[in-house]
């Protein structure tokens, strides 16, 4: 018989098992506070931002199992330098940790600025800066972390100066595909201020709501697309409507409700290596808030706001809660399935 001799020889066993680093984290998110000391409760609840958001931090803090939370942008009203202040110094109450996202009022870009007001607002450095270490990382807007171990959080950032729509310079695209690529085999969830598909016509490109879609959304979900499953869930906010999501491609596109806009509510995710669910909560706040929430969306406060296929009337009215209710069976909770992600581990010998 001959022997067969490896003489310097490697040899590499490759073993595909699941790395399931954590059994369940529980994170929430909170969307557009639109925080105004001195505001008016029209469709946004100006008046009642602080006492929304003041009273969100308490009950977030009254869960024991949370493990840290997530603000998807529109902080402030227009980017006056007295919210930002006032809203971080509730947010920095939270006893987990919190995270930033960049939305398009959180700044003052040059045609969004009001006219007549005795104030400038501020940078969108000046954000990034007093928000440091909440997500960002030196002075670009996009960010990303580990808040437990196995589970990558990404925080982009698609405003521009210009006006309040949306998109993604190739830099950030660049970096989102090294950053992804280099976190492959954790499980990533992608958090962005503007969605990225759109919820009804009039956000398709040339409705009269294209601008809550970011215009290059398709780049950005190529490169979603090439690390999944790592990547299954993205979380939006900015459209001021009920919680729902869309599935293309593998990927689960979320929008999450508004805290200073009917329904005024917050939502909490948990997620474990197969599963991601979700509840949506009530801003724990007076009935009377949200009424009034509820009159101004439907009444002249909100009719910039008003879909194309729910005019004014009863009738239309009507499909217009519907439509920032959100869906039924998923608004208020609901469950999808998630993909095992799968390592690949050598050993050599």
């Amino acid at each position: 018989m001959k022997k067969v001799k490896f003489v310097g020889m490697l040899v590499l066993l490759f073993l595909v098992t699941f790395a399931y680093s954590f059994e369940k984290v529980k994170f929430a998110v909170i969307a557009d506070t639109h925080m105004a000391l001195y505001g008016k409760n029209e469709m946004k609840m100006g008046a009642a931002s602080t006492m929304l958001v003041q009273n969100t931090v308490k009950e977030l803090n009254k869960i024991p199992d949370l493990d840290f939370v997530v603000v998807v942008g529109d902080l402030l009203l227009d980017g006056e330098p007295w919210n930002l202040d006032l809203i971080k110094s509730y947010l920095d109450n939270l006893k987990v940790p919190y995270y930033v996202v960049i939305g398009n009022h959180d700044y003052a870009p040059a045609k969004q600025a009001k006219t007549g007001q005795a104030y400038v607002g501020v940078s969108k450095q000046t954000l990034i800066w007093t928000f440091q270490g909440h997500g960002f990382k030196g002075p670009n807007g996009w960010w990303s972390a580990d808040p437990v171990p196995g589970l990558h959080i990404v925080g982009l950032d698609a405003t521009r100066p210009t006006d309040w729509g949306a998109y993604f310079p190739e830099k950030e695209l660049q970096w989102l595909d090294k950053d992804l690529y280099m976190n492959r085999g954790k499980y990533i969830i992608i958090f962005n201020h503007h969605n990225f598909v759109p919820w009804c016509d009039d956000d398709k490109p040339g409705g009269k709501f294209a601008k809550f879609v970011v215009d290059n959304a398709k780049d950005a979900m190529k490169i979603f697309e090439k690390y999944y499953p790592s990547v299954q869930v993205v979380i939006s906010g900015h459209r001021h409507i009920g919680l729902r999501y869309k599935t293309i491609n593998g990927i689960n596109y979320f929008v999450c409700p508004a805290l200073v806009s009917y329904p005024n509510k917050y939502t909490i995710f948990t997620i474990t290596p197969t599963k991601l669910t979700w509840e949506t909560k009530w801003a724990p706040v007076a009935d009377t808030i949200i009424e009034i929430a509820k009159k101004n969306l439907l009444g002249k406060p909100g009719e910039w706001w008003r879909p194309s296929f729910a005019p004014p009337g009863p009738e239309g009215d009507k499909k217009m809660l519907e439509f920032f209710l959100g869906p039924k069976g998923i608004r208020d909770k609901g469950s999808i399935t998630l993909k095992p992600v799968t390592v690949t581990v050598g050993f050599k010998y």
